[in-house]
């Protein structure tokens, strides 16, 4: 008696499919991305949190003041040191400005050029130079700029950004 043996042999993609798959991988990734950080009103892990607000005050129609409390909505504690922090209009250009991690503008302890070689994390911090958020922290922003100078757009902090408010 002959036994016949049949071997079925796994599907083999083609090319075409797999890159079709590969790309649903992706695209589904991103997507979980999205909606993790959302969307297009932000990326990275800081958020708006509270009232956020853009004013222009009666006496200074020229200037514009954006007043906000950021929180850390990521998994991981996060450092945004000052330098990193810009408008931009909606081209990506940086408009010029002047931000702080406070509520209102502060001084520094010590005189510009004088003071310690390498400033403390503590004082930069206290200042507004510096934020470190651990998750589910929140600090403030205040962002001062000149309408003339761009139609501001984003905040960017180097990790992310997000769109101005209303």
């Amino acid at each position: 008696m002959t036994t016949l043996s049949t071997r079925i042999a796994p599907p083999v993609l083609s090319r075409r499919a797999a890159a079709l798959l590969l790309t649903g991988s992706v695209l589904a990734a991103l997507v979980i991305a999205l909606i993790a950080f959302g969307g297009g009103d932000r990326t990275g892990p800081l958020k708006w949190s509270g009232d956020a607000d853009v004013f222009t005050h009666p006496t200074l129609p020229g200037d514009r003041v954006l007043t906000a409390t950021l929180r850390n909505d990521g998994l991981h504690a996060i450092r945004v040191d000052l330098a990193d922090v810009r408008l931009l209009d909606g081209d990506g250009e940086a408009v010029a400005s002047t931000p702080v991690f406070l509520q209102a503008f502060g001084k520094s302890l010590w005189a510009a050029g004088r003071g310690p070689e390498q400033v403390p994390d503590s004082e930069l911090q206290r200042t507004g130079r510096i934020a470190l958020l651990a998750p589910g922290e929140e600090v403030p922003l205040t962002v001062a700029w000149h309408a003339k100078d761009g139609d501001a757009e984003r905040v960017d902090y180097g990790q992310g950004s997000l769109s101005l408010p209303g």
